[in-house]
């Protein structure tokens, strides 16, 4: 499944990688997000179907790692995970990149991502991609007290 390095440029070199590959990057991601590895179920398995591994070109330490599900309408990223120390230096604008020429290789129509509401950071760095708002998910925790800005 792996396929030949992707270069692109910088330090960093990613390629489509083996869901092998992408576990431990996946259990960091999660125990980032979820807390305590020690309180977490056994490590999870990455989501998604296609996967790229983000590497130092000088040692070849993993630096993060993207997941995809290609649909008929597209594909669908995420995660996109970078290690803390891989942060701020390109690592997820060389994944994100990565799979843009990928999708476009392979003609695939659109490419989405989801981004937190309140990601500011986040969103401002995907728009500098290219990326634009085409819908804005909802979501409601059942039984939580609804906020002053809502009230019931």
């Amino acid at each position: 499944m792996s396929e030949a390095p992707t270069s692109t440029g910088g330090d960093i070199q990613v390629r489509r990688a083996r869901i092998e590959e992408i576990r431990p990057l996946a259990v960091e991601y999660r125990t980032e997000q979820e807390g305590d590895p020690e309180s977490l179920p056994d490590a999870p398995m990455p989501q998604g179907g296609i996967f790229w591994l983000a590497t130092d070109m000088a040692d070849g330490t993993p630096l993060g790692y993207a997941a995809g599900t290609l649909r008929p309408a597209g594909c669908t990223i995420g995660p996109v995970f970078a290690r803390p120390g891989a942060r701020r230096r390109g690592t997820g604008e060389a994944l994100i990149t990565a799979i843009q020429e990928w999708a476009e290789e392979t003609r695939v129509p659109v490419v989405e991502i989801s981004v937190a509401a309140d990601n500011d950071g986040g969103r401002r760095f995907l728009e500098a991609l290219g990326y634009q708002p085409r819908r804005v998910m909802m979501s409601l925790t059942p039984g939580a007290a609804p906020t002053p800005d809502h009230p019931e």
